[in-house]
């Protein structure tokens, strides 16, 4: 254990003062007892110390809580004393020089183990327990290794502690060094060190924040004035994993369910997120809107059309980037490349159908007149409407076969097929959606 533990406070019924306890004591071998005590302290990074014990000298270390160290400074504060703080196992040994131990039960619901021997305060005592079976497991321990100990009755231990006061049980608070150095040596310390810090520090604020401040109205003033970024920047399109994870959440739809049967799913894309909705049909005589209700996934919706249908709504979150986060092909890519990947999917579709290529018009408030010469040599961006129809299953295939696509709207229907076939298929699926292209 590297650090001192916290340290429970108590106070005394009827007494201005506190009991600490659980503190964590070590045997100190040396001739100069204070110094060793202050400097074993600091390296368990310690709050507050109690040296005592006699002949065997040892010490107490522990850690006050937050929520303790703020009131006792403020009532040192106004009162202009410290707050008499002792240690409980230091008092217990000074009120029971013969030595013994006790399993004492805290009014706070915990159980405090204590032991000492000869006026000096056990290395193995001191400490708290949650729970009463493991207070009981650490006190036989102790009394194997120390059976001559005499046990105390507890109810008159916590009446002795409660009522004694003993200047040698006193906990003190352990300075740090810099605590410990004189005033006008940390005030001389800080002044250098300002000086040294302070020039380096100033000149790279200076370089790094007051340019900015100059350059950010130009910087935005010209992103305003270019209509090409602002473009690019408004318009969203969907990655791969959107679209994924759009067939995922309707191939998940159940056909039926509890009585209900599925008629028609349908999706449209949003800003952040696909906003989806599944109509069912009342398709057996028990089936009933309790029913239906009771299976409801987490976050979804119903309407009842009461007797004989439902709309289920729910969304599913598509990321989405802007265009001017993504390379967009060129025209001879888009005729070439991705038509031909269209080509070898087409057998696995009723229809694929891609429009010729439009361009995009500037939006009029973003319009410059006369245009700026950066405007100019922009590439042309166009998009093409890509429509797809067949049976859901297909339309697996593409996820990354297309780089720059806005999908707007996905929509199901369930049509039993007498004979199913590669594009004939129970669940049919149509999607639309835009192709970008840049010349």
């Amino acid at each position: 254990m590297n650090r001192a533990p916290h340290f429970l406070l108590l106070d005394c019924a009827g007494a201005d003062r506190k009991l600490a306890f659980g503190l964590r004591w070590l045997v100190l071998i040396g001739s100069d007892v204070s110094r060793l005590a202050r400097a074993r302290g600091r390296r368990l990074r310690a709050t507050h110390v109690v040296v005592g014990g006699s002949p065997a000298t040892v010490a107490g270390y522990g850690r006050l809580r937050s929520t303790w160290r703020r009131p006792p400074q403020a009532t040192a504060s106004r009162r202009g004393r410290t707050p008499h703080i002792q240690a409980a196992a230091q008092l217990y040994a000074l009120l029971y020089p013969e030595g013994g131990l006790c399993l004492l039960p805290l009014p706070e619901g915990r159980y405090w183990l204590v032991a000492a021997q000869e006026g000096s305060v056990l290395s193995q005592a001191d400490k708290l327990f949650d729970s009463h079976s493991e207070a009981l497991h650490a006190q036989a321990r102790l009394r194997e290794q120390r059976p001559a100990l005499e046990v105390h009755d507890a109810d008159l231990v916590w009446a002795a502690l409660s009522q004694a006061v003993e200047s040698g049980a006193r906990l003190n608070v352990l300075p740090s060094r810099w605590a410990a150095m004189p005033l006008a040596l940390r005030l001389f310390l800080i002044c250098v060190g300002l000086s040294a810090a302070a020039p380096p520090l100033w000149h790279g604020l200076s370089a790094r924040v007051f340019p900015r401040k100059l350059e950010a109205p130009a910087q935005k003033a010209a992103d305003q004035l270019d209509p090409y970024l602002a473009m690019l920047e408004g318009t969203p399109a969907h990655v791969p994993t959107d679209l994924s994870g759009l067939l995922r959440a309707v191939g998940k739809l159940p056909i039926q369910v509890q009585g209900w049967a599925l008629r028609h799913a349908q999706c449209d894309a949003g800003q952040k997120a696909w906003s989806c909705s599944a109509r069912y049909a009342r398709a057996h005589p028990l089936a009933t809107n309790q029913l239906l209700h009771a299976r409801l996934p987490e976050g979804w919706q119903v309407a009842f059309k009461p007797l004989d249908a439902a709309t289920l709504s729910w969304r599913v979150a598509a990321d989405g980037v802007p265009l001017a986060r993504l390379t967009l092909p060129t025209a001879l890519r888009v005729d070439t490349e991705l038509v031909a990947a269209l080509q070898r999917l087409q057998p696995a579709f009723a229809s694929v159908a891609l429009d010729p290529a439009v361009a995009m018009p500037l939006p009029p408030s973003l319009a410059v007149e006369p245009p700026a010469p950066s405007v100019v040599t922009r590439p042309t961006v166009r998009r093409r409407a890509l429509r797809l129809s067949g049976p859901l299953r297909s339309f697996a295939l593409l996820p990354g076969v297309l780089p720059a696509v806005r999908w707007s709207r996905l929509t199901l229907d369930v049509q039993p097929q007498p004979q199913p076939s590669l594009v004939a298929s129970t669940l049919v699926a149509e999607l639309h959606g835009e192709l970008y292209e840049q010349e």
